[in-house]
Protein backbone atom coordinates (compact mmCIF):
# COMPACT_ATOMS: atom_id res chain seq x y z
CA UNK A 1 0.00 0.00 0.00
CA UNK A 2 1.34 3.18 -1.24
CA UNK A 3 1.86 6.03 1.94
CA UNK A 4 0.36 9.42 1.45
CA UNK A 5 2.55 12.57 0.75
CA UNK A 6 0.30 15.45 1.97
CA UNK A 7 0.34 19.42 1.39
CA UNK A 8 1.83 21.68 4.63
CA UNK A 9 -0.91 23.16 5.91
CA UNK A 10 -1.89 26.77 4.42
CA UNK A 11 -0.96 29.64 6.55
CA UNK A 12 1.00 27.24 8.87
CA UNK A 13 4.76 29.09 9.74
CA UNK A 14 7.19 28.03 12.24
CA UNK A 15 8.53 30.76 14.39
CA UNK A 16 12.19 28.35 14.59
CA UNK A 17 13.69 25.77 12.96
CA UNK A 18 16.55 23.79 14.75
CA UNK A 19 18.86 21.09 12.89
CA UNK A 20 18.79 18.63 14.80
CA UNK A 21 21.60 16.79 12.49
CA UNK A 22 24.39 17.49 10.02
CA UNK A 23 27.02 15.79 7.69
CA UNK A 24 28.57 12.86 9.84
CA UNK A 25 31.33 10.53 9.04
CA UNK A 26 31.65 6.83 8.52
CA UNK A 27 34.85 5.35 8.26
CA UNK A 28 36.90 8.14 9.11
CA UNK A 29 40.20 8.01 10.15
CA UNK A 30 43.54 8.04 9.17
CA UNK A 31 46.68 6.47 8.07
CA UNK A 32 50.57 7.00 8.55
CA UNK A 33 53.06 6.10 5.67
CA UNK A 34 56.75 5.45 6.46
CA UNK A 35 57.84 8.48 5.32
CA UNK A 36 55.85 10.45 8.29
CA UNK A 37 52.93 11.54 5.47
CA UNK A 38 49.54 11.64 7.11
CA UNK A 39 46.23 11.02 4.96
CA UNK A 40 43.16 11.42 7.05
CA UNK A 41 40.03 10.34 5.36
CA UNK A 42 36.22 9.89 5.90
CA UNK A 43 32.86 9.85 3.72
CA UNK A 44 30.07 12.26 4.71
CA UNK A 45 26.82 11.04 4.61
CA UNK A 46 23.30 11.41 6.55
CA UNK A 47 19.95 12.92 5.87
CA UNK A 48 18.48 16.65 7.20
CA UNK A 49 16.76 16.07 10.74
CA UNK A 50 15.03 19.04 12.04
CA UNK A 51 12.82 20.62 14.93
CA UNK A 52 9.77 23.39 13.49
CA UNK A 53 8.25 25.17 16.49
CA UNK A 54 5.36 26.90 16.15
CA UNK A 55 4.01 30.13 17.37
CA UNK A 56 0.34 29.93 19.57
CA UNK A 57 -2.79 28.55 17.52
CA UNK A 58 -6.47 28.31 18.03
CA UNK A 59 -9.46 28.16 16.68
CA UNK A 60 -9.26 27.56 12.89
CA UNK A 61 -5.36 27.06 12.98
CA UNK A 62 -5.35 25.13 15.31
CA UNK A 63 -7.79 22.41 13.73
CA UNK A 64 -5.45 22.41 10.65
CA UNK A 65 -2.16 21.44 12.35
CA UNK A 66 -3.34 18.91 14.93
CA UNK A 67 -5.26 17.15 11.54
CA UNK A 68 -2.05 17.68 9.85
CA UNK A 69 -0.55 16.01 12.73
CA UNK A 70 -2.91 13.24 12.63
CA UNK A 71 -2.36 12.68 9.10
CA UNK A 72 1.22 12.04 9.25
CA UNK A 73 0.81 9.05 11.15
CA UNK A 74 3.39 9.40 13.18
CA UNK A 75 5.73 9.35 10.37
CA UNK A 76 4.20 6.34 8.14
CA UNK A 77 3.35 9.50 5.98
CA UNK A 78 5.05 12.15 4.38
CA UNK A 79 4.71 15.96 3.69
CA UNK A 80 6.27 18.73 1.71
CA UNK A 81 8.14 21.31 3.05
CA UNK A 82 8.39 24.73 1.54
CA UNK A 83 12.44 25.26 3.04
CA UNK A 84 12.68 28.87 4.26
CA UNK A 85 15.86 30.34 4.50
CA UNK A 86 15.80 33.37 7.17
CA UNK A 87 19.81 33.91 6.62
CA UNK A 88 19.59 34.25 2.63
CA UNK A 89 21.01 36.88 0.14
CA UNK A 90 18.48 39.60 -0.11
CA UNK A 91 16.98 39.98 -3.43
CA UNK A 92 19.44 42.68 -4.73
CA UNK A 93 21.75 40.68 -3.73
CA UNK A 94 20.52 37.92 -5.89
CA UNK A 95 20.44 40.14 -8.75
CA UNK A 96 17.07 41.46 -9.08
CA UNK A 97 17.35 45.10 -10.50
CA UNK A 98 14.56 47.13 -10.46
CA UNK A 99 11.93 47.95 -8.17
CA UNK A 100 11.10 45.02 -5.36
CA UNK A 101 7.65 46.05 -4.34
CA UNK A 102 5.31 46.64 -7.41
CA UNK A 103 2.32 47.98 -8.39
CA UNK A 104 -0.89 46.67 -7.74
CA UNK A 105 -3.26 45.14 -10.32
CA UNK A 106 -4.62 47.29 -13.26
CA UNK A 107 -7.53 48.37 -11.06
CA UNK A 108 -5.06 49.82 -8.30
CA UNK A 109 -6.16 47.19 -5.82
CA UNK A 110 -4.25 45.19 -4.23
CA UNK A 111 -3.85 41.16 -3.43
CA UNK A 112 -6.70 40.37 -0.84
CA UNK A 113 -4.20 40.25 2.15
CA UNK A 114 -3.58 43.87 1.23
CA UNK A 115 -0.30 43.63 -0.23
CA UNK A 116 0.99 44.47 -4.23
CA UNK A 117 3.01 42.60 -6.71
CA UNK A 118 6.67 41.84 -5.26
CA UNK A 119 9.38 40.75 -7.17
CA UNK A 120 10.66 36.87 -6.38
CA UNK A 121 14.04 35.29 -6.71
CA UNK A 122 15.02 34.17 -9.69
CA UNK A 123 15.58 30.69 -10.68
CA UNK A 124 19.34 30.00 -12.36
CA UNK A 125 20.11 27.29 -15.05
CA UNK A 126 22.07 24.43 -14.24
CA UNK A 127 25.32 24.61 -15.82
CA UNK A 128 26.74 21.16 -16.53
CA UNK A 129 24.75 17.65 -15.52
CA UNK A 130 25.65 15.94 -11.91
CA UNK A 131 24.67 12.21 -11.18
CA UNK A 132 23.02 11.36 -8.15
CA UNK A 133 24.84 11.22 -5.08
CA UNK A 134 27.31 13.99 -6.73
CA UNK A 135 28.54 16.51 -3.89
CA UNK A 136 30.03 19.13 -6.91
CA UNK A 137 27.60 21.35 -9.06
CA UNK A 138 28.00 23.94 -11.49
CA UNK A 139 25.04 26.99 -12.17
CA UNK A 140 24.96 29.17 -14.87
CA UNK A 141 26.25 32.71 -15.05
CA UNK A 142 23.12 34.47 -14.34
CA UNK A 143 21.60 36.51 -11.52
CA UNK A 144 23.04 34.54 -8.26
CA UNK A 145 24.17 31.68 -10.10
CA UNK A 146 27.96 33.09 -9.40
CA UNK A 147 27.39 34.48 -6.01
CA UNK A 148 27.12 31.78 -3.59
CA UNK A 149 29.82 31.13 -0.82
CA UNK A 150 29.63 28.80 2.48
CA UNK A 151 26.33 28.72 4.21
CA UNK A 152 24.27 29.71 1.32
CA UNK A 153 21.28 27.28 0.69
CA UNK A 154 19.57 26.66 -2.72
CA UNK A 155 17.60 23.76 -4.28
CA UNK A 156 16.50 22.60 -7.81
CA UNK A 157 13.91 21.95 -9.94
CA UNK A 158 11.11 21.20 -11.53
CA UNK A 159 10.50 17.49 -9.51
CA UNK A 160 13.36 17.75 -7.54
CA UNK A 161 13.17 17.28 -3.15
CA UNK A 162 16.14 18.43 -1.55
CA UNK A 163 17.97 21.56 -0.35
CA UNK A 164 21.66 21.82 -0.04
CA UNK A 165 24.49 23.69 1.32
CA UNK A 166 27.46 25.05 -0.34
CA UNK A 167 30.49 23.55 1.93
CA UNK A 168 33.18 24.80 -0.65
CA UNK A 169 33.26 27.54 -3.54
CA UNK A 170 35.68 25.18 -6.59
CA UNK A 171 35.67 27.93 -9.06
CA UNK A 172 33.34 30.53 -10.60
CA UNK A 173 29.74 29.14 -10.54
CA UNK A 174 30.98 25.23 -9.19
CA UNK A 175 30.34 24.66 -5.40
CA UNK A 176 30.88 21.41 -3.29
CA UNK A 177 27.57 21.04 -1.37
CA UNK A 178 25.73 19.01 1.59
CA UNK A 179 23.81 16.88 1.58
CA UNK A 180 24.95 14.90 -1.82
CA UNK A 181 22.38 15.32 -4.89
CA UNK A 182 19.41 13.50 -3.88
CA UNK A 183 18.48 13.45 -7.69
CA UNK A 184 20.45 14.06 -10.97
CA UNK A 185 20.58 16.99 -12.68
CA UNK A 186 21.16 18.54 -16.34
CA UNK A 187 21.18 21.69 -18.18
CA UNK A 188 16.97 21.30 -18.36
CA UNK A 189 17.00 22.12 -14.60
CA UNK A 190 16.69 25.26 -12.85
CA UNK A 191 18.63 26.01 -9.12
CA UNK A 192 16.32 27.96 -6.61
CA UNK A 193 16.64 29.83 -3.70
CA UNK A 194 12.94 28.55 -2.61
CA UNK A 195 13.80 24.93 -2.45
CA UNK A 196 10.90 22.54 -1.25
CA UNK A 197 11.71 18.93 0.47
CA UNK A 198 9.58 16.02 1.29
CA UNK A 199 9.77 15.04 5.51
CA UNK A 200 8.20 12.54 7.46
CA UNK A 201 8.12 12.61 11.92
CA UNK A 202 10.61 10.65 13.27
CA UNK A 203 8.54 8.73 15.51
CA UNK A 204 4.80 8.71 17.34
CA UNK A 205 6.34 11.09 19.93
CA UNK A 206 7.84 13.21 17.27
CA UNK A 207 5.01 16.08 17.41
CA UNK A 208 3.88 18.03 20.27
CA UNK A 209 -0.28 19.57 19.98
CA UNK A 210 -0.63 20.47 23.72
CA UNK A 211 -3.51 22.10 24.08
CA UNK A 212 -3.80 24.12 27.28
CA UNK A 213 -6.84 26.11 27.92
CA UNK A 214 -6.58 29.17 25.30
CA UNK A 215 -4.26 27.90 22.97
CA UNK A 216 -1.52 25.09 21.54
CA UNK A 217 1.14 26.99 22.67
CA UNK A 218 4.20 24.74 22.28
CA UNK A 219 3.11 23.31 18.77
CA UNK A 220 6.58 21.24 17.47
CA UNK A 221 7.50 18.53 14.85
CA UNK A 222 11.07 16.56 14.79
CA UNK A 223 10.97 15.80 10.98
CA UNK A 224 13.42 13.87 9.39
CA UNK A 225 14.08 13.98 5.59
CA UNK A 226 12.17 11.00 3.03
CA UNK A 227 14.75 11.01 -0.27
CA UNK A 228 13.60 12.40 -3.35
CA UNK A 229 13.89 8.85 -5.09
CA UNK A 230 11.87 7.19 -2.10
CA UNK A 231 9.22 9.38 -2.29
CA UNK A 232 8.57 8.77 -6.20
CA UNK A 233 8.49 4.91 -5.38
CA UNK A 234 6.86 4.88 -2.06
CA UNK A 235 4.35 8.13 -1.47
CA UNK A 236 1.50 8.66 -3.75
CA UNK A 237 -0.29 12.46 -3.56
Amino acid sequence: MARRLLSWPQGLGNVSMEILSGPRAVGSGQTESIGNFIQTFGSPFGSIRIRLNFSPMRDEAARRFRGWITALHGGANATRVPWVDADRMSLLEAGVKGPIENPPWSNGKPWGNGKNWRASYPPVHVAAPAALGSTIVQLADEFWGHRLGYGDQFGFFPFHFGVYEVTEVLGEGTYRIWPSLRKAVSPDDFATLTPSLVMRLESEEAANRNREADFIRSGSVTMVEVFDYDVREYFTA
